[in-house]
């Protein structure tokens, strides 16, 4: 089992030059699309999603059950729940979830195998850098928290429509979804990243305070309210052998891997 990299440094951002769009890749037709980053870096356009993870579950029967779901204003366990069964209905374009870090290396690995280049999930710092996409605001988009419906997938009035008895304070907007939302349903960022924030909250290669038994997860989700776990660098953290409703996957491929 690989363990997190410990990478708590914090790193300068860049940005693309005026007009250039950013490269996109996909190294096979299941394989998660990635967009190439100013340091040559490629790391997923969009979290991982159920049907691509689908493939990987089949080709290599991989499973596991168990998941922590969402039940009003706490979380629960459920022993009969898993990424095909989350507790809510999903399409295959919504992003993979009840998926633990653990599940998620195994999912980086196949791919690693199955293409010839090397995957990973992004550290902590790459994964708030691609986010933030050069920025220098609050958030990705502006420092405009009002306008969070706009461009990610919250804690909002249609999620209350389905968790009626969750008294926390909620967003005061309406994103149209109460639990998560196909990747492509939400703007992309300056780099190109769709749920840079929102949506699901994303595993990192990162441990939590040094602890490689717990992994960092960022980016806040669709039952996040919180409105520091919207901006790139916050982050939280768990178990790596955790699997959540509103924890996916995004990936990383090293730049130059492979042939």
């Amino acid at each position: 089992m690989r363990h997190p990299v410990i990478r708590l440094a914090v790193v300068a951002l860049a940005t693309l030059p005026a007009g250039l769009a950013a490269q996109e890749v996909r190294d096979c037709a299941e394989c998660p699309e990635l967009v190439e980053l100013p340091d040559g870096t490629l790391i997923g356009k969009y979290p991982v999603t159920r049907g691509e993870y689908a493939v990987f579950a089949t080709e290599t029967g991989h499973s596991g059950n168990g998941c922590s779901l969402r039940r009003g204003a706490r979380r629960g366990w459920s022993e009969t729940s898993d990424w095909t069964n989350p507790g809510y209905p999903q399409e295959d374009d919504h992003p993979v979830v009840c998926v633990s870090w653990n599940d998620a290396v195994a999912y980086t690995d196949w791919l690693t195998e199955r293409t010839g280049h090397f995957y990973r999930l992004p550290t902590l710092e790459e994964s708030a850098r691609a986010a933030a996409a050069g920025t220098t605001t609050e958030f990705w988009w502006g420092d405009d928290y009002g306008a969070i419906c706009d461009y990610a997938n919250t804690a909002d009035t249609t999620f209350k429509t389905g968790f009626p008895e969750d008294e926390r304070r909620l967003h005061d907007c309406d994103d149209g979804y109460v639990n998560t939302a196909p990747v492509t349903a939400f703007p992309a960022n300056g780099w190109g990243l769709h749920d840079a924030v929102g949506n699901v909250w994303n595993w990192t290669n990162s441990c939590l305070r040094g602890d490689c038994s717990n992994a960092i997860f960022r980016g806040g989700g669709w039952d996040t309210p919180v409105r520091k776990y919207f901006r790139p660098d916050e982050y939280f953290g768990d178990r790596i052998v955790l699997r959540n409703d509103v924890i996916g996957i995004r990936v990383l491929r090293e730049p130059g891997s492979g042939n």
